[in-house]
């Protein structure tokens, strides 16, 4: 049969069959319907004599049906920047833009990436490629993955955090939309907390709270032993493409993508720093945060997802105050396999006018002191509160607090007040909330959680609470465990920890 014979939809589609995108990528690529791409293929393989896509390409391919000028897919092209680098301390982060706008998205994937050899997949670049079509996509690689620095041990939450920032700045974008897939959706979720005025929308894909069961809960979060075995595999089956079966089930069998997934995974990371990687992961939990989170939220999970349980979603979606929740139907956790939906669904959510109000709260990290007469030290107090730069500092007779956008610099700040204010009376705690925008001023009930944590902290031991602690996996920080039922008439339980010391913040 010659080219006369073939409609031009129909070749359309024989070309977009042979890049290899799915009916449903087909669909949104030549914006027609899943129904009318199949009458199409019915069609194609009734012309060709064939039953099946891949014969479908071969006979195409030999009736030179895929080749020239006046057939080719017209598809706007979306400009991909080289890889760049931003120095966050003495750590270079690569990182890489795609598209030109007009809003900004920062994507942040899940425990490892590469910004070269990922774009050797079609489907990949294709899923970025459409979100170029109305984005100015901002990708990046975490410290110690990819192409950026490799570092000792596994980057922390706060690190992520903080390389993000730099990247945002780096590619002078003062507004964005942050999406975090998979183990990137905490730092996602922390990012748009933290940062509310520079965030317009959070997106998490196949993302969780919590990653693995602390005392049989939550339900749906992986058992200890679940994920000790899956540390064990990394580092028998390394080199290879390690848990596709459960990462893209439906691409198990592909011999080119299990080639390009065992390939980016060994250029990506090493058996060691996989497993350190994913030994962070498990201790974030981030599950007491979400009601304060204000940001206008989609939150996207398959049904069927093999990696992360989709009631991990539907808890995001459930306790995000701002949350719209989509599920869709399949198995494979990778967001760019079979991608239409997830793409129109983040067209339409980015592409929406909302009356909502600019956010008044960020969930900042607070600093409680508790000293008789501290207006004698007031002076010396304040200077060390701006040297480590708290965001907002509040003084009465007895007590100070102060608030602060990173961990670490709080952390530092609560010993060295320690060491400076010497005092049998000195109470320090720490803990997290939410905080006025305009004068970063704490919440009442987050300052008497951290007075009454106060309380309880030992002489000359500075006191953090569970939510703390539970977002400052990997942070170098040493704690020792303390329980402790803080109100009788309710039996209520709570776990504090008392900070023993920390490791090069």
């Amino acid at each position: 049969m010659t080219a006369e014979n073939w409609k031009p939809r129909e070749i359309e589609i024989l070309q977009l069959i042979a890049q290899g995108l799915t009916n449903s990528e087909v669909a949104a690529r030549l914006h027609l319907s899943q129904e009318t791409v199949r009458w199409y293929n019915k069609q194609i393989y009734e012309k060709l004599g064939v039953g099946n896509r891949t014969q479908a390409v071969q006979r195409a391919s030999e009736q030179n049906l895929l080749k020239g000028p006046e057939r080719s897919v017209p598809v706007k092209k979306v400009e991909r920047s080289p890889v760049r680098y931003v120095a966050n301390g003495d750590v270079h982060i690569a990182y890489q833009i795609i598209g030109k706008g007009p809003i900004d998205l920062l994507f942040i994937h899940g425990f490892i990436s590469n910004l070269e050899l990922a774009w050797e997949d079609p489907e990949y670049t294709n899923f970025f490629e459409q979100l170029g079509q109305f984005a100015r996509v901002i990708l990046f690689d975490k410290r110690g993955t990819g192409l950026s620095d490799r570092i000792q041990g596994a980057p922390s939450l706060e690190h992520t955090l903080a390389d993000a920032l730099c990247v945002l700045n780096a590619a002078g974008s003062d507004q964005t939309f942050v999406m975090g897939t998979s183990e990137g959706g905490a730092a996602s979720v922390l990012l748009a907390s933290t940062y509310p005025e520079r965030v317009s929308g959070l997106i998490l894909y196949a993302s969780t709270p919590k990653l693995v069961k602390t005392d049989g809960e939550p339900e749906w979060a992986d058992a200890e032993e679940v994920f000790a075995a899956g540390i064990e595999r990394i580092q028998k089956q390394w080199g290879g493409p390690w848990a596709l079966q459960n990462f893209a089930p439906s691409r198990a069998q592909n011999e080119v993508f299990r080639e390009w997934w065992a390939k980016v995974l060994r250029a990506s990371s090493s058996p060691a720093e996989a497993s350190a990687i994913l030994r962070v992961l498990r201790d974030i939990d981030i599950r007491p945060l979400l009601p304060q989170v204000r940001t206008r939220t989609l939150v996207i999970h398959k049904t069927h997802d093999q990696i992360l349980n989709v009631e991990a979603g539907r808890y995001f979606a459930s306790h995000l105050p701002n949350a719209q929740w989509l599920e869709l139907p399949g198995a494979d956790h990778f967001f760019f396999v079979d991608s239409a939906q997830t793409i129109a669904a983040i067209s339409k959510f980015c592409g929406e006018k909302t009356n909502d109000a600019s956010a008044d709260t960020w969930i900042g990290i607070l600093l409680y002191l508790y000293l008789p007469n501290i207006s004698k030290k007031e002076k010396a107090v304040q200077t060390e509160l701006n040297a480590q730069h708290a965001r907002g500092i509040f003084f009465s007779e007895t007590e100070a607090t102060a608030v602060f956008d990173s961990p670490s610099r709080a952390i530092q700040c609560a010993l060295k007040l320690g060491e400076l204010l010497k005092n049998e009376t000195l109470r320090i705690s720490l803990h997290v909330g939410e905080c006025n925008i305009i004068d970063s001023k704490p919440s009442p009930s987050i300052v008497e959680i951290a007075r009454r944590a106060a309380e309880f902290a030992p002489q000359g031991k500075i006191l953090l609470t569970q939510t703390l602690r539970d977002i400052l996996a990997g942070s170098g920080v040493i704690f020792d465990l303390r329980q402790i039922h803080i109100d009788q008439q309710k039996a209520e339980r709570v776990s504090f920890y008392t900070l023993a010391y920390s490791q090069d913040l």
